[in-house]
Protein backbone atom coordinates (compact mmCIF):
# COMPACT_ATOMS: atom_id res chain seq x y z
CA UNK A 1 0.00 0.00 0.00
CA UNK A 2 8.96 -4.33 2.61
CA UNK A 3 10.23 -5.14 5.49
CA UNK A 4 8.21 -5.64 8.16
CA UNK A 5 10.18 -4.30 11.37
CA UNK A 6 9.28 -5.10 14.97
CA UNK A 7 9.11 -1.92 16.03
CA UNK A 8 6.69 -0.06 18.73
CA UNK A 9 3.17 0.75 17.90
CA UNK A 10 4.64 4.12 18.52
CA UNK A 11 6.30 3.83 14.76
CA UNK A 12 2.48 2.86 13.44
CA UNK A 13 0.93 6.08 14.69
CA UNK A 14 4.10 8.45 13.25
CA UNK A 15 3.53 6.85 10.20
CA UNK A 16 0.18 7.16 10.15
CA UNK A 17 0.31 10.82 11.37
CA UNK A 18 0.85 12.45 7.87
CA UNK A 19 -1.62 15.07 6.61
CA UNK A 20 -4.79 13.92 5.28
CA UNK A 21 -4.03 14.51 1.63
CA UNK A 22 -1.27 11.71 2.35
CA UNK A 23 -1.37 8.20 1.90
CA UNK A 24 -0.13 6.27 4.48
CA UNK A 25 -0.70 2.99 3.23
CA UNK A 26 2.82 2.18 1.29
CA UNK A 27 4.82 3.06 4.73
CA UNK A 28 2.37 0.79 7.56
CA UNK A 29 2.69 -2.08 5.30
CA UNK A 30 6.31 -2.34 7.02
CA UNK A 31 5.31 -2.25 10.27
CA UNK A 32 1.86 -3.82 10.70
CA UNK A 33 2.89 -6.21 13.44
CA UNK A 34 4.52 -3.66 15.33
CA UNK A 35 0.91 -2.69 16.21
CA UNK A 36 0.82 -5.71 18.94
CA UNK A 37 3.29 -4.32 20.94
CA UNK A 38 4.43 -1.72 23.19
CA UNK A 39 1.39 -0.02 23.46
CA UNK A 40 2.25 2.03 26.19
CA UNK A 41 5.04 4.12 24.32
CA UNK A 42 2.00 5.25 22.19
CA UNK A 43 -0.05 6.25 25.08
CA UNK A 44 2.74 8.31 25.86
CA UNK A 45 3.05 10.16 22.30
CA UNK A 46 -0.78 10.45 22.63
CA UNK A 47 -0.76 12.35 25.97
CA UNK A 48 2.22 14.24 24.65
CA UNK A 49 0.76 15.45 21.30
CA UNK A 50 -2.83 16.33 23.63
CA UNK A 51 -0.94 18.53 25.86
CA UNK A 52 1.54 20.29 23.11
CA UNK A 53 0.44 24.20 22.64
CA UNK A 54 -2.18 24.82 19.65
CA UNK A 55 0.57 27.03 17.74
CA UNK A 56 3.05 24.10 17.50
CA UNK A 57 0.62 21.76 15.86
CA UNK A 58 -0.12 24.33 13.23
CA UNK A 59 3.57 24.77 12.61
CA UNK A 60 3.89 21.16 12.46
CA UNK A 61 0.73 20.72 9.90
CA UNK A 62 2.05 23.74 7.89
CA UNK A 63 5.71 22.04 7.42
CA UNK A 64 4.02 18.52 6.10
CA UNK A 65 1.60 19.88 3.51
CA UNK A 66 3.13 20.87 0.92
CA UNK A 67 3.14 16.97 -0.17
CA UNK A 68 0.75 15.05 -2.17
CA UNK A 69 -2.07 16.54 -2.50
CA UNK A 70 -3.54 14.08 -5.28
CA UNK A 71 -4.49 11.19 -2.77
CA UNK A 72 -7.85 10.86 -1.34
CA UNK A 73 -8.22 10.73 2.28
CA UNK A 74 -10.14 7.58 1.98
CA UNK A 75 -6.43 5.90 1.31
CA UNK A 76 -5.10 5.99 4.83
CA UNK A 77 -3.87 3.72 7.77
CA UNK A 78 -4.81 -0.08 7.30
CA UNK A 79 -2.98 -3.03 8.12
CA UNK A 80 -4.40 -5.29 5.97
CA UNK A 81 -1.82 -8.11 4.20
CA UNK A 82 -3.02 -7.53 0.72
CA UNK A 83 -1.95 -3.47 0.64
CA UNK A 84 0.67 -5.29 -2.10
CA UNK A 85 -1.17 -6.65 -4.40
CA UNK A 86 -2.09 -5.36 -7.40
CA UNK A 87 -5.67 -4.65 -8.42
CA UNK A 88 -8.04 -7.62 -9.28
CA UNK A 89 -5.88 -9.84 -7.60
CA UNK A 90 -5.66 -12.09 -4.65
CA UNK A 91 -7.52 -10.52 -2.12
CA UNK A 92 -8.70 -8.27 -4.32
CA UNK A 93 -10.42 -10.48 -6.46
CA UNK A 94 -13.79 -9.86 -5.30
CA UNK A 95 -13.86 -7.21 -3.36
CA UNK A 96 -16.43 -5.06 -4.45
CA UNK A 97 -16.46 -1.40 -2.29
CA UNK A 98 -17.12 1.86 -4.31
CA UNK A 99 -17.19 4.90 -2.54
CA UNK A 100 -19.62 7.33 -3.18
CA UNK A 101 -18.26 10.36 -5.80
CA UNK A 102 -20.32 13.40 -4.60
CA UNK A 103 -18.89 14.19 -0.52
CA UNK A 104 -21.57 15.02 1.90
CA UNK A 105 -19.19 15.15 5.24
CA UNK A 106 -15.28 14.68 5.65
CA UNK A 107 -13.25 15.06 8.31
CA UNK A 108 -9.76 14.44 8.56
CA UNK A 109 -9.92 16.78 11.84
CA UNK A 110 -6.79 19.24 10.30
CA UNK A 111 -8.78 22.40 10.74
CA UNK A 112 -9.78 21.80 14.52
CA UNK A 113 -7.09 22.87 16.86
CA UNK A 114 -5.64 20.42 19.19
CA UNK A 115 -7.07 19.60 22.46
CA UNK A 116 -10.17 21.34 21.23
CA UNK A 117 -13.46 19.51 20.64
CA UNK A 118 -14.07 18.86 17.36
CA UNK A 119 -15.84 21.85 15.35
CA UNK A 120 -17.21 19.53 11.98
CA UNK A 121 -19.09 17.50 14.62
CA UNK A 122 -21.45 18.07 17.72
CA UNK A 123 -20.41 15.39 20.97
CA UNK A 124 -23.06 15.50 22.99
CA UNK A 125 -21.57 13.13 25.74
CA UNK A 126 -18.29 12.07 26.55
CA UNK A 127 -14.64 13.30 26.98
CA UNK A 128 -13.12 13.57 23.48
CA UNK A 129 -10.52 15.99 22.28
CA UNK A 130 -8.65 16.10 18.81
CA UNK A 131 -4.90 15.49 18.94
CA UNK A 132 -2.05 15.40 16.51
CA UNK A 133 1.06 13.21 16.21
CA UNK A 134 3.32 14.64 13.34
CA UNK A 135 0.43 16.08 11.48
CA UNK A 136 -1.59 13.72 11.53
CA UNK A 137 -5.19 14.35 13.46
CA UNK A 138 -7.28 12.50 14.95
CA UNK A 139 -10.73 12.27 17.39
CA UNK A 140 -9.01 10.63 20.64
CA UNK A 141 -11.37 9.29 23.86
CA UNK A 142 -10.77 7.36 26.21
CA UNK A 143 -14.25 7.49 28.07
CA UNK A 144 -16.29 6.74 25.19
CA UNK A 145 -18.13 9.51 23.22
CA UNK A 146 -20.95 10.24 21.49
CA UNK A 147 -21.25 12.88 18.52
CA UNK A 148 -24.19 13.77 16.11
CA UNK A 149 -22.78 14.76 12.23
CA UNK A 150 -25.34 16.66 10.95
CA UNK A 151 -25.11 16.64 7.01
CA UNK A 152 -26.18 19.63 4.51
CA UNK A 153 -28.95 17.49 2.90
CA UNK A 154 -30.99 14.00 3.43
CA UNK A 155 -29.30 10.83 2.82
CA UNK A 156 -29.81 9.84 -0.51
CA UNK A 157 -30.84 6.24 -1.65
CA UNK A 158 -27.42 5.21 -2.31
CA UNK A 159 -24.30 6.45 -0.13
CA UNK A 160 -21.18 5.50 1.89
CA UNK A 161 -19.39 5.82 4.94
CA UNK A 162 -16.18 5.48 5.95
CA UNK A 163 -13.64 5.85 8.73
CA UNK A 164 -10.02 4.80 10.02
CA UNK A 165 -9.89 3.34 13.48
CA UNK A 166 -7.96 2.08 15.80
CA UNK A 167 -8.83 0.87 19.88
CA UNK A 168 -8.24 -1.46 22.30
CA UNK A 169 -11.37 -1.63 22.98
CA UNK A 170 -12.62 -4.91 22.70
CA UNK A 171 -16.33 -4.83 24.32
CA UNK A 172 -17.98 -2.18 22.03
CA UNK A 173 -17.31 -1.08 18.49
CA UNK A 174 -17.34 2.35 16.85
CA UNK A 175 -21.01 2.35 15.40
CA UNK A 176 -22.81 4.67 12.98
CA UNK A 177 -26.50 5.16 13.37
CA UNK A 178 -29.08 5.79 10.54
CA UNK A 179 -32.74 7.09 10.83
CA UNK A 180 -32.95 8.30 14.06
CA UNK A 181 -34.35 11.62 13.53
CA UNK A 182 -37.19 10.43 11.22
CA UNK A 183 -40.95 9.41 11.95
CA UNK A 184 -40.64 6.36 9.87
CA UNK A 185 -39.20 3.27 9.82
CA UNK A 186 -36.35 2.14 12.64
CA UNK A 187 -32.52 3.07 12.52
CA UNK A 188 -30.14 0.75 11.09
CA UNK A 189 -26.59 0.45 12.93
CA UNK A 190 -23.27 -0.25 11.11
CA UNK A 191 -20.76 -1.03 13.43
CA UNK A 192 -16.79 -1.62 13.25
CA UNK A 193 -14.97 -3.32 15.81
CA UNK A 194 -11.10 -3.88 14.97
CA UNK A 195 -11.46 -7.00 14.27
CA UNK A 196 -15.15 -7.52 13.01
CA UNK A 197 -17.91 -5.55 11.43
CA UNK A 198 -21.88 -6.15 10.84
CA UNK A 199 -25.22 -4.27 10.56
CA UNK A 200 -28.14 -4.62 12.53
CA UNK A 201 -31.42 -3.63 11.43
CA UNK A 202 -35.31 -4.08 10.77
CA UNK A 203 -37.23 -5.45 7.59
CA UNK A 204 -41.19 -5.92 7.32
CA UNK A 205 -40.47 -9.40 9.09
CA UNK A 206 -38.80 -8.35 12.04
CA UNK A 207 -35.01 -7.87 13.46
CA UNK A 208 -31.55 -8.36 11.16
CA UNK A 209 -28.41 -9.11 11.95
CA UNK A 210 -25.34 -9.88 9.85
CA UNK A 211 -21.59 -9.93 11.05
CA UNK A 212 -18.27 -11.42 10.27
CA UNK A 213 -14.95 -11.68 11.74
CA UNK A 214 -11.32 -10.56 10.14
CA UNK A 215 -7.79 -12.31 10.58
CA UNK A 216 -4.73 -11.12 10.59
CA UNK A 217 -5.87 -8.15 12.55
CA UNK A 218 -4.00 -6.92 16.53
CA UNK A 219 -6.41 -5.50 18.66
CA UNK A 220 -4.24 -2.10 18.62
CA UNK A 221 -4.14 -1.95 14.52
CA UNK A 222 -5.65 0.91 12.56
CA UNK A 223 -8.34 -0.64 10.17
CA UNK A 224 -10.72 0.77 7.35
CA UNK A 225 -14.19 0.44 8.26
CA UNK A 226 -16.49 1.19 4.93
CA UNK A 227 -20.22 0.45 4.94
CA UNK A 228 -22.15 0.86 1.80
CA UNK A 229 -26.07 1.62 1.24
CA UNK A 230 -27.79 0.99 -1.83
CA UNK A 231 -31.68 1.60 -0.42
CA UNK A 232 -31.93 -1.02 1.80
CA UNK A 233 -29.41 -3.32 0.75
CA UNK A 234 -26.38 -2.52 3.11
CA UNK A 235 -22.70 -3.84 3.20
CA UNK A 236 -19.97 -4.17 5.77
CA UNK A 237 -16.13 -4.26 5.21
CA UNK A 238 -12.61 -3.69 7.42
CA UNK A 239 -10.62 -3.22 4.91
CA UNK A 240 -10.15 -6.02 1.57
CA UNK A 241 -12.85 -8.00 3.22
CA UNK A 242 -16.85 -7.67 3.08
CA UNK A 243 -17.89 -9.06 6.71
CA UNK A 244 -21.61 -8.69 6.81
CA UNK A 245 -25.02 -7.74 4.36
CA UNK A 246 -28.25 -7.43 4.90
CA UNK A 247 -31.14 -6.38 2.31
CA UNK A 248 -34.82 -5.04 2.35
CA UNK A 249 -34.02 -2.68 5.30
CA UNK A 250 -36.25 -0.28 6.42
CA UNK A 251 -35.03 3.18 7.86
CA UNK A 252 -35.30 6.89 7.30
CA UNK A 253 -32.95 8.72 5.18
CA UNK A 254 -32.48 11.97 7.46
CA UNK A 255 -29.93 14.25 7.49
CA UNK A 256 -28.53 13.25 10.98
CA UNK A 257 -26.19 10.12 11.40
CA UNK A 258 -24.91 9.26 15.39
CA UNK A 259 -21.58 8.15 16.03
CA UNK A 260 -20.90 6.65 19.08
CA UNK A 261 -16.75 5.88 20.05
CA UNK A 262 -16.14 3.39 21.98
CA UNK A 263 -14.31 3.88 25.28
CA UNK A 264 -11.16 2.52 25.41
CA UNK A 265 -8.25 1.03 28.65
CA UNK A 266 -6.47 4.31 30.13
CA UNK A 267 -3.52 2.34 30.26
CA UNK A 268 -3.53 0.15 26.96
CA UNK A 269 -4.87 3.08 24.43
CA UNK A 270 -7.32 5.63 23.85
CA UNK A 271 -10.12 5.12 20.95
CA UNK A 272 -8.96 6.97 17.84
CA UNK A 273 -10.63 7.78 14.61
CA UNK A 274 -10.16 10.15 11.38
CA UNK A 275 -10.83 10.49 7.95
CA UNK A 276 -14.77 10.44 8.16
CA UNK A 277 -16.10 10.31 4.66
CA UNK A 278 -19.87 10.27 4.09
CA UNK A 279 -20.51 10.43 0.61
CA UNK A 280 -23.48 9.88 -2.66
CA UNK A 281 -23.09 6.83 -4.59
CA UNK A 282 -23.39 8.27 -7.88
CA UNK A 283 -25.23 6.55 -11.03
CA UNK A 284 -23.36 3.55 -13.15
CA UNK A 285 -20.49 5.29 -14.83
CA UNK A 286 -22.30 4.75 -18.27
CA UNK A 287 -25.55 6.43 -17.43
CA UNK A 288 -23.74 9.17 -16.12
CA UNK A 289 -21.57 9.31 -19.40
CA UNK A 290 -24.28 9.61 -21.55
CA UNK A 291 -26.17 11.69 -19.43
CA UNK A 292 -23.64 14.27 -18.53
CA UNK A 293 -20.62 13.49 -20.98
CA UNK A 294 -18.32 13.25 -17.96
CA UNK A 295 -18.02 11.42 -14.71
CA UNK A 296 -15.92 12.05 -11.36
CA UNK A 297 -14.95 9.16 -9.42
CA UNK A 298 -12.84 8.71 -6.23
CA UNK A 299 -12.64 4.96 -5.99
CA UNK A 300 -9.04 4.83 -7.73
CA UNK A 301 -6.31 5.40 -4.96
CA UNK A 302 -2.69 5.78 -5.35
CA UNK A 303 0.12 4.91 -3.61
CA UNK A 304 1.96 7.87 -1.45
CA UNK A 305 3.38 10.28 -3.77
CA UNK A 306 3.39 8.03 -6.68
CA UNK A 307 1.21 6.74 -9.61
CA UNK A 308 1.28 3.14 -8.56
CA UNK A 309 -2.32 2.12 -8.22
CA UNK A 310 -3.37 0.89 -5.06
CA UNK A 311 -5.91 -2.48 -5.11
CA UNK A 312 -8.93 -1.18 -3.59
CA UNK A 313 -9.34 0.58 -6.55
CA UNK A 314 -10.23 -2.97 -8.16
CA UNK A 315 -14.39 -2.28 -8.16
CA UNK A 316 -14.16 1.81 -9.98
CA UNK A 317 -11.26 0.07 -12.61
CA UNK A 318 -13.14 -2.96 -13.18
CA UNK A 319 -16.38 -1.40 -13.88
CA UNK A 320 -14.27 1.67 -16.22
CA UNK A 321 -13.08 -1.95 -17.93
CA UNK A 322 -16.15 -3.65 -18.27
CA UNK A 323 -18.03 -0.58 -19.74
CA UNK A 324 -14.98 0.17 -22.73
CA UNK A 325 -15.73 -3.21 -23.60
CA UNK A 326 -19.55 -3.56 -23.95
CA UNK A 327 -19.19 0.23 -25.87
CA UNK A 328 -16.68 -0.23 -27.94
CA UNK A 329 -17.44 3.24 -29.64
CA UNK A 330 -16.76 4.81 -26.59
CA UNK A 331 -13.24 7.08 -26.42
CA UNK A 332 -12.71 8.58 -23.37
CA UNK A 333 -10.03 11.41 -22.09
CA UNK A 334 -8.60 10.39 -18.25
CA UNK A 335 -8.07 13.42 -16.29
CA UNK A 336 -6.32 13.79 -13.23
CA UNK A 337 -7.38 16.19 -10.61
CA UNK A 338 -5.73 17.80 -6.82
CA UNK A 339 -6.54 20.10 -4.36
CA UNK A 340 -4.58 23.15 -3.69
CA UNK A 341 -2.27 21.84 -0.93
CA UNK A 342 0.92 21.30 -1.48
CA UNK A 343 3.32 22.48 -4.60
CA UNK A 344 1.47 23.11 -7.57
CA UNK A 345 4.39 21.85 -10.12
CA UNK A 346 4.91 18.90 -8.20
CA UNK A 347 0.80 18.18 -7.71
CA UNK A 348 0.52 18.98 -11.91
CA UNK A 349 3.03 16.37 -12.85
CA UNK A 350 1.70 13.65 -10.15
CA UNK A 351 -2.10 14.38 -11.48
CA UNK A 352 -0.18 13.89 -15.36
CA UNK A 353 1.12 10.40 -14.17
CA UNK A 354 -1.53 9.04 -12.50
CA UNK A 355 -3.96 9.86 -15.58
CA UNK A 356 -1.25 7.92 -17.29
CA UNK A 357 -1.43 4.69 -14.79
CA UNK A 358 -5.13 4.27 -15.33
CA UNK A 359 -4.86 4.31 -19.13
CA UNK A 360 -1.98 1.70 -18.95
CA UNK A 361 -3.81 -0.59 -16.51
CA UNK A 362 -6.91 -0.60 -18.65
CA UNK A 363 -4.76 -1.55 -21.77
CA UNK A 364 -2.80 -4.05 -20.51
CA UNK A 365 -5.49 -5.34 -17.78
CA UNK A 366 -8.79 -5.27 -20.11
CA UNK A 367 -7.42 -5.55 -23.77
CA UNK A 368 -8.51 -1.96 -24.40
CA UNK A 369 -7.07 -0.05 -27.77
CA UNK A 370 -4.87 2.73 -26.66
CA UNK A 371 -6.32 5.13 -29.19
CA UNK A 372 -9.56 5.36 -27.50
CA UNK A 373 -7.93 6.46 -24.58
CA UNK A 374 -6.12 10.16 -23.96
CA UNK A 375 -5.09 11.31 -20.35
CA UNK A 376 -4.60 15.04 -19.30
CA UNK A 377 -3.54 16.10 -15.58
CA UNK A 378 -4.97 19.34 -14.16
CA UNK A 379 -2.95 19.79 -10.99
CA UNK A 380 -5.73 22.11 -8.95
CA UNK A 381 -6.60 24.11 -11.67
CA UNK A 382 -10.25 22.70 -12.21
CA UNK A 383 -11.54 22.62 -8.79
CA UNK A 384 -15.04 21.80 -8.58
CA UNK A 385 -15.67 22.78 -5.43
CA UNK A 386 -14.11 25.60 -2.71
CA UNK A 387 -10.78 24.44 -1.02
CA UNK A 388 -11.02 25.77 2.20
CA UNK A 389 -13.61 23.03 3.81
CA UNK A 390 -12.32 19.60 4.39
CA UNK A 391 -15.50 18.29 2.34
CA UNK A 392 -14.39 20.73 -0.75
CA UNK A 393 -10.64 19.44 -0.72
CA UNK A 394 -11.71 16.07 -0.59
CA UNK A 395 -14.03 16.26 -3.77
CA UNK A 396 -11.42 18.13 -5.29
CA UNK A 397 -8.69 15.23 -5.65
CA UNK A 398 -10.39 13.02 -8.34
CA UNK A 399 -10.30 11.27 -11.29
CA UNK A 400 -12.69 12.00 -14.21
CA UNK A 401 -13.48 10.70 -17.26
CA UNK A 402 -14.93 12.46 -20.27
CA UNK A 403 -16.24 11.39 -23.56
CA UNK A 404 -14.70 12.25 -26.22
Amino acid sequence: MNTRNRSSLLAVIALAALPSVLSAQGLLKRVKKAAKEHIGEVQQAVDAATAQPAADATAATDATASADAATPATATTTTSAAESQPPGTGAWLNYDFVPGDRVLFFDDFADDRVGDLPAHEDVTDGNATVIEVRGKKYFRTTTGADVVITLPEALPDRFTIEATYASSSVGNPLKFTIGTDGESGDPVHVFCYTDNAGIDGRGANGDKHSQDDIQGIGKHDFVHCRFMFDRGYVKAYINDKRLGQLNGLQFYHGRKIELQVPSASEDEGPSLVTDIRIAEGGKPLYDALSTAGRVSTHGILFATGSATIEGESTPTLKEIGDMLKAHPELKLTIEGHTDNVGDATSNQTLSEQRAAAVKQFLVSSYGIDAGRLQTKGYGASKPVAPNTTPEGRQQNRRVELVRM
